[in-house]
């Protein structure tokens, strides 16, 4: 059975060959393999990196389109940043620009990747670029490596070895991403139940405070107008703090 990963880096591989040739050619020029940047955002659906705001859109994506929107997520961002990533000119600064300058998107960064992936559709193109694959696979086992393959191979296994730890270490990422997602959830859902109480107790204390004018205005309508003045004038003598006023000496 063929490693899905595997297969998914070969199909991201073939989407820049035929869309993003000059980008395509420019990471074989310094052996930048899809691997190398984009196995954590096929492990963690961009989490490991990517702003969390973003990341959720992804997943809302995801839930509707399939695995389909990784591709199409990890292809635009990959055009938008094209004459960036071209300008480096090693391994090392290509690698360092794709893991850390390409995750920082603003907020306007975000919203034009999305549009991009809602208009994209590439699954003709995955589905014969899977295919292809499994060919070549089958090409490959029935004729067996060439016998001045050793170094190659060696170094394949080398590349396998760092990418079983990086994907350890991808998958830890994913569950503390995880973790912070259900915190936040779970304190948005606080604030929630916080606000709809105090909402609920200002509509008590407004219906307490008309329940109380209108027994003032009853009671008040049951005084006779003698009673009423005699009220009025015990509220100016002794002021509104119920205490007596003193009466100014004259000079």
């Amino acid at each position: 059975m063929f490693n899905l990963h595997q297969i998914q880096m070969y199909q991201l591989s073939r989407l820049l060959h035929d869309y993003h040739r000059d980008l395509y050619t420019h990471f074989e020029e310094h052996e930048i393999c899809p691997s190398l940047y984009a196995a954590p955002w096929f492990l963690t659906l961009f989490a490991s990196q990517f702003p969390l705001g973003f990341v959720s859109r992804i997943f809302d994506f995801v839930l509707v389109q399939g695995t389909e929107v990784i591709f199409k997520v990890a292809l635009c961002l990959l055009s938008s940043h094209e004459g960036e990533i071209v300008e480096c000119d090693g391994f090392e600064s290509i690698v360092d620009y794709l893991k850390t300058t390409l995750p920082t998107l603003t907020q306007a960064q975000m919203e034009q990747t999305i549009a991009k992936v809602m208009e994209m559709d590439i699954s003709k193109q995955l589905h014969a670029y899977e295919v292809e694959y499994h060919v070549l696979q089958d090409e490959m086992l029935e004729s067996g490596p060439p016998p001045d393959d050793s170094d190659r191979l060696d170094r394949l296994e080398k590349t396998n070895v760092q990418l079983k730890k990086q994907n350890m270490e991808l998958l830890e990422k994913l569950q503390a991403a995880r973790q912070k997602i259900q915190s936040l959830e779970m304190s948005v859902e606080t604030f929630l139940s916080r606000e709809s109480k105090m909402k609920h107790m200002i509509r008590s204390l407004e219906q307490e405070r008309a329940s109380y004018q209108r027994t003032i205005e009853r009671m008040r309508s049951c005084l006779p107008p003698d009673a009423l003045t005699d009220v009025e004038m015990t509220q100016i003598k002794t002021g509104p703090n119920g205490k007596a006023k003193t009466a100014a000496k004259k000079p």
